[in-house]
């Protein structure tokens, strides 16, 4: 197991609830498509408001990226400037 696969289990141990938080950020901003993707500061912010605590995931981008990424049906991309956008693609019904 690798040191970033044991941060990620010690942040889900400390805060069980936050894959269904960060499903919750998704659905409340409306992100459902690449149209409608938010960027990492907006994660943040809107995870803020829904429980009241920062986003528990600390360290560079890249580890706040991966981190967003374990959660299902969770999408990334970068556009033209480079920003990494991140929307939920809903499992099929």
């Amino acid at each position: 197991m690798s040191k970033i696969d044991d941060y990620f289990r010690k942040i889900v141990d400390r805060h069980p609830r936050i894959v269904s938080h960060l499903i919750e950020v998704f659905r409340s901003e409306q992100s459902n498509s690449p149209q409608r993707s938010i960027c990492l500061i907006q994660i943040r912010l809107a995870y803020l408001d829904i429980t009241g605590e920062e986003f528990p995931v600390k360290g560079c981008t890249w580890v706040q990226m991966s981190f967003i990424l374990t959660v299902p049906y969770v999408c990334c991309y970068t556009n033209a400037t480079g920003t990494f956008c991140f929307y939920l693609m809903e499992e099929a019904q």
